[in-house]
Order: C-alpha cells, then sequence, then structure tokens
C-alpha cells in the first residue's frame, strides 16, 4: 500500500508540474484539467489543491476558489497559503459584489431555460458591472449577443475571456465565428481591441425598446383617412404603371437572392472544412502528445514497480527472485533521478550481499545433497558477480563431481587465469592435474 502511494503521489506532482506550464501560457483550461488529474492521484497535494482555487478565483469563481482553499485546510492547518488566500478574500471589499455577481450568473441561467433571454442578458451585464472578470457570465453573455447577431459587443467580451484564459477551447471557437461575421478573421491580435471597442456595457444595451406616440380618437381618424386619400391617389398615378416592371424585377432579385444565397452556403461550407481540418490537425497532435506522456508515464511507473518489488523481495528474503528481476531489469533505461535512488538501492542489496548469499544457499543445498538446486544457485550468483573466484571454483568442483568435465574445465582455467595469486587458483590447479 505504502509503496503504491508513493507511486500516486509522484504522478500527482508530474500532473502538478503539467499545470504550471499552462498557467504560464495563460491556459486557464489546461491547466485547471491536469490539476483536477493531480488531485485524482493525490487528494492530500495541497499545491495542486491551492493552484486550483487561484485559478477559480481569477476567473470569478470565488465559491468554488473558497471550497478548494477550505478543503486544503482541512489536510494541512499549519503553513498553509489557503489561509492567506482565504484571509486576502475576506478583507476584499469587492468580495460581497463577487458573490452577487454569481448569483446573477445563476439566475441568467434560470432565466435561459425558459426563454427569457433578454432578461438574462440584463442579468449578466449587472454580474460583469460588479465583477468584470467572471469567466462564465463574459462567455454566456457573448453567446447571448451572438444569437441576436451583435458581434461587435460579443467580440468585446470574447476578447476580454481571452484574457482572463487563451486556452478556452469554446471562448476560442466563438471568437473564429465572431471574427469571420465581422470580416475581421485577417486582423491581428494586437489590433482585436481596437476592433471590438464598445463603450461600458448598460442594462439598455440588453433590450432596446420602442417608444409610442399616443394619439387620441379624433387624430386615429384623421391620420386613418389622410392615408387612405394618399394611397388612393398613388395607386392610381405610380403604383398601376408599375406593377409588371415590378413582377419582373422580383423574379430577378429572387434569382439574385438565390444566387448569393448558394453562394454563402458554399463559402459556409468551405469554412467548415479548412476549420474541421485545422481542428483534426490540432486533434491529432495533442493525442500524439498525450500518448508520449502516457508512454513516458507507463515506463516510470513499470520500471518504479519493479525496482520497488525487487527491495521488497530481498528484504524478505526471497533472494532468489530478486536477482532474477535484477537481472532482467534495463538498467539503461532508467534514467529518472527518483529511479535512480531505487536502483543503487536495489543494486546495493543484489550485487553486495546479494550475490554472496546465492553462493552461501548453493553450497547449502549441495550440502543437502540437492546438486541441481546448488548449481542453479551458483550459476545466479555469477550472473550478477561474473568474475568471483570462489563462485567459479566451487560450480566447477560441483560439474566435476557429476562428470560433467566440459562445462567445469572452463571455470577451473578461468579461475587460474584471471585469479593466479587467489587460493582457489592452487586448488583449480590440484582439481585440473596439473
Amino acid at each position: 500500500m505504502e509503496n503504491f502511494e508513493i507511486r500516486n503521489r509522484k504522478i500527482s506532482s508530474l500532473y502538478f508540474d503539467l499545470a504550471i506550464d499552462r498557467v504560464e501560457e495563460n491556459d486557464m483550461y489546461m491547466a485547471a484539467f491536469f490539476l483536477k488529474k493531480s488531485l485524482i492521484y493525490n487528494k492530500k497535494n495541497i499545491d495542486s489543491r491551492n493552484l486550483l482555487g487561484l485559478i477559480y478565483y481569477k476567473l470569478g469563481d470565488i465559491v468554488e476558489a473558497l471550497v478548494q482553499w477550505i478543503i486544503s485546510k482541512s489536510y494541512r492547518e499549519r503553513d498553509n497559503l489557503a489561509t492567506v488566500y482565504m484571509n486576502e478574500v475576506q478583507n476584499d471589499n469587492t468580495t460581497q459584489d463577487k458573490y452577487n455577481a454569481i448569483k446573477l450568473y445563476n439566475l441568467a441561467l434560470d432565466n435561459i431555460h425558459i426563454g427569457r433571454n433578454d432578461l438574462a442578458m440584463m442579468q449578466l451585464i449587472k454580474g460583469l458591472n460588479l465583477n468584470p472578470n467572471h469567466f462564465k457570465s463574459l462567455a454566456l453573455l457573448s453567446l447571448l449577443q451572438l444569437n441576436i447577431k451583435d458581434y461587435i459587443k460579443a467580440g468585446s467580451n470574447l476578447l476580454r475571456a481571452q484574457k482572463l484564459d487563451s486556452g478556452n477551447f469554446q471562448v476560442n471557437k466563438l471568437m473564429n465565428y465572431t471574427m469571420a461575421n465581422t470580416k475581421k478573421s485577417e486582423v491581428k491580435e494586437k489590433k482585436l481591441k481596437n476592433v471590438y471597442s464598445i463603450k461600458k456595457l448598460e442594462e439598455d444595451d440588453a433590450i432596446l425598446s420602442k417608444r409610442y406616440i399616443k394619439l387620441t380618437t379624433n387624430q386615429k381618424i384623421i391620420f386613418i383617412l389622410l392615408g387612405l386619400s394618399i394611397g388612393i391617389m398613388s395607386y392610381q398615378t405610380i403604383v398601376l404603371p408599375m406593377m409588371g416592371n415590378r413582377f419582373k424585377s422580383e423574379a430577378t432579385n429572387d434569382i439574385i437572392k438565390y444566387a448569393d444565397l448558394v453562394n454563402e452556403q458554399n463559402k459556409t461550407l468551405r469554412d467548415l472544412t479548412i476549420e474541421n481540418a485545422q481542428l483534426k490537425s490540432d486533434y491529432d497532435s495533442a493525442s500524439i502528445r498525450l500518448k508520449a506522456y502516457e508512454e513516458q508515464n507507463r515506463l516510470f511507473t513499470s520500471q518504479y514497480e519493479t525496482l520497488n518489488e525487487i527491495i521488497t523481495l530481498f528484504d524478505e528474503g526471497y533472494i532468489s527472485r530478486a536477482a532474477r528481476a535484477y537481472i532482467e531489469l534495463d538498467k539503461d533505461s532508467i534514467t529518472d533521478e527518483t529511479l535512480l535512488i531505487l536502483l543503487n538501492n536495489a543494486k546495493s542489496r543484489i550485487e553486495g550481499i546479494g550475490a554472496t548469499r546465492l553462493t552461501e544457499l548453493g553450497t547449502e543445498s549441495w550440502n543437502a545433497g540437492n546438486k541441481t538446486q546448488a548449481i542453479a544457485y551458483y550459476q545466479l550468483s555469477l550472473s550478477i558477480n561474473p568474475n568471483d573466484p570462489e563462485t567459479m571454483f566451487l560450480l566447477a568442483r560441483l560439474y566435476q563431481s557429476l562428470g560433467r568435465n566440459a562445462d567445469a574445465n572452463p571455470l577451473f582455467d578461468k579461475v587460474i587465469a584471471e585469479h593466479p595469486n587467489s587460493n582457489y587458483s592452487k586448488r583449480s590447479r590440484e582439481a585440473r592435474g596439473y
């Protein structure tokens, strides 16, 4: 269980590092995504939880931010930056306005569900006047303005939203749509502010009411009679002579309108095709990066688990199993600093005490009459330390006792050649008969 928790904490830290990179690029959408993944692996990752709270706070979600900081404090009461953040929120004079902005956003959602979009727009504008950085209100208001084709105001609000979070996919897609409809798709980013610059939002921007002049009954009758007289005169002197030409003109106009409509639909189709190709390219690129990361994470996890298994098996007395796992391990592929510490730990056990202990186990098995097991232990010991003269000599003598001189003699010769000053060199000569 402890090893599993260590692995999860490591993965959680990796996701936190990815989130930091995204924050530096002002990509709050992906930063929040990585932080949530980080907390899945380690819910007590204080740094990830506090940073997620800061992202929520930047985007105007003060309630979500406080939730993260409260949870953070429940895991670590002292020396926690969450305390500082919560105190700053408490001492901020605009905190109540930010709460009210969220309430207005929720009311706007309710009104949209029942079809009262105009009222929802008014509530969102009020909320943004209280908290100009409420990301959700900016995005929703932009969507409502696009619905009524008010592209300039929508572009202004989307630009404000992009400054808060440049990586939000939905907002960026809405901005592309807005720029296409205002024919500003070629405008450079630094000029967008001027393109979508409008005055401060007021409630009257949401609904444009028509004004009517109330007439008396007599005034209404006079205007009706006057209108009829003018209408009859116009019909006789102007309308009738032009009727034939108008019908021809209308037919021509219908053809022109239809052609324009077809051209517009073709243009829209081309734009969507280009956009789809770009989205596919972005998706493929993201998939490649994700697969690379997953492969890196898989390799790290596999190496981590193997090293821990080797150390655990050795400490629990399963020397031969630990040694086999160590021999099969691809040591050259291990580059992570944390894993290198574990590798050195395993190496000190297996190549130090482990090889010696395997030789001892081989001798114990030989003395017990189990020569096959003894050979296995000696061979495993030599796989770890191939130049140990004692193990080579013992294995050679064991082969010799079994009549396997073809296997024994090369080992005797190696001891004599490579360790001429050792006691095992003299004993090997005697065993060889010279």
